[in-house]
């Protein structure tokens, strides 16, 4: 199906695109804490564009939606080669987050809506993950990675032309959905604890991995064991019962999160990676799957679960920022532990 190819070609391009951004703003003259501010320049305008577009698109159809998204990606993500500053790198940033939420959430919605398993799904947004990895620990050079993420969006961007519109009912929404967002409080802010500190943790990571001793490649490798193994992982998640799955995926999140705290050497890494890429798994492909069985509103409900992530997203790199700053790389660690074992009482209730 056309959207399994876009879920994958547009992660393929976001992860080439992301990994090193940390790397590049510290090369810019970015303190931890200006890395945290890019990282939420990022989220924030997510946040934005995914409660307008995923509520424009229960009004108005997908199809025009993804395209604009995809087009506009095409266009940001290459702007990221004139970062030249650190003021620069976030204003393009921001421009890029936005771009990237208008097309989101209705991708979502419409694979499901065409009869696309959620888990196979999301499995091919891991395989994209994973290629990027490779990619940008092969490549490790921004200007080229910048540009070819622009490269796999315009691909996306041509297979979307060819998409038609499938019928959808369409819902009467106010402008913020608050009954959406009651209906499915306990999913969104256990969702937004996991990863309020998971974003903090990201927002220092490569830096941390650099720390204990971790080159460009073998950054990339540490990644792609998260990626490559849910790919595997979620393919077949999506048999088990979507509660079940959200908790089993916040309790294994706060063993990564601890075992990230004792490693000394980016060896040690490796595993745990394979540990976390069961944690998302579970969480990600569970929460998508309560969203678009209990909700008519699906590109609703699932734009407000981006909008929860990207909201973590501001807050969590700044957190991680200063506590790094103040506290070193693995007190970011503990935190995040607190908060995942936190949502997992939420979601336990």
């Amino acid at each position: 199906m056309r959207s399994d190819v876009i879920q994958f070609l547009s992660n393929s391009a976001v992860i080439t695109s992301s990994i090193f951004i940390p790397l590049f703003a510290r090369e810019l003259g970015a303190s931890n804490l200006e890395v945290g501010v890019i990282g939420a320049s990022y989220g924030i305008a997510i946040f934005i564009s995914s409660v307008l577009f995923g509520r424009a698109s229960d009004l108005f159809g997908r199809r025009v939606f993804m395209q604009l998204g995809l087009g506009l990606c095409t266009l940001s993500f290459l702007l990221q080669v004139l970062a030249a500053d650190v003021l620069s790198l976030t204003l393009i940033r921001f421009l890029a987050g936005f771009t990237l939420g208008i097309f989101t959430a209705p991708l979502i919605a419409y694979a499901f809506e065409t009869g696309s398993s959620m888990g196979r799904f999301s499995s091919l947004g891991a395989l994209g993950w994973a290629l990027g990895n490779v990619v940008a620990g092969i490549i490790a050079v921004y200007s080229e990675l910048f540009a070819l993420s622009s490269l796999f969006f315009f691909i996306a961007f041509l297979s979307s032309l060819r998409m038609k519109e499938v019928p959808t009912v369409k819902v009467s929404l106010p402008i913020f959905p608050l009954a959406v967002l009651r209906r499915n409080s306990k999913v969104y802010f256990t969702y937004f604890l996991r990863h309020l500190g998971a974003s903090s943790v990201w927002t220092i990571f490569p830096l941390f991995l650099v720390s204990i001793g971790a080159s460009k490649f073998w950054i990339g490798i540490i990644y792609l064991a998260n990626s490559g193994t849910q790919f595997i992982i979620m393919r077949f998640v999506d048999r088990f019962e979507e509660v079940k799955l959200m908790r089993v995926g916040v309790i294994l999140s706060v063993v990564v999160f601890a075992s990230y705290a004792f490693a000394s050497d980016y060896r040690q890494i490796i595993p745990i990676q394979l540990l976390l890429a069961a944690s998302w798994s579970c969480l990600y492909v569970g929460s998508l799957l309560f969203l678009v069985r209990r909700n008519e509103e699906k590109a609703t409900s699932v734009g407000i679960l981006n909008s929860v992530i990207s909201v973590a997203s501001v807050i969590g790199p700044l957190l991680g920022g200063l506590i790094s700053e103040a506290f070193g790389y693995t007190a970011v660690m503990y935190f995040a532990v607190a908060l995942s074992f936190l949502g997992f009482l939420i979601s336990a209730e």
